[in-house]
């Protein structure tokens, strides 16, 4: 496999990025359910960062957006 072909497989959009956050969020729902509220709230800590992450690259993509047009 090119180099091309392995950063084109690698590459994720921000829908695939916020399904996957979705199904953590249920993750964090279970153990939460499960007594394990620690380990339920460093993941929403994590999940928190990310969603940060994620709204930044999509002001980022927005702005770059506008600069082209």
């Amino acid at each position: 496999m090119s180099k091309k072909q392995e950063a084109d497989a690698a590459v994720a959009t921000a829908a695939d990025i916020e399904r996957s956050i979705q199904a953590l969020n249920r993750v964090v729902e279970r153990l939460w359910g499960d007594g394990r509220e620690a380990e339920a709230k460093a993941l929403l800590d994590a999940l928190d960062a990310l969603n940060r992450a994620l709204d930044r690259i999509r002001i980022g993509e927005s702005r770059r957006v506008k600069t082209i047009h």
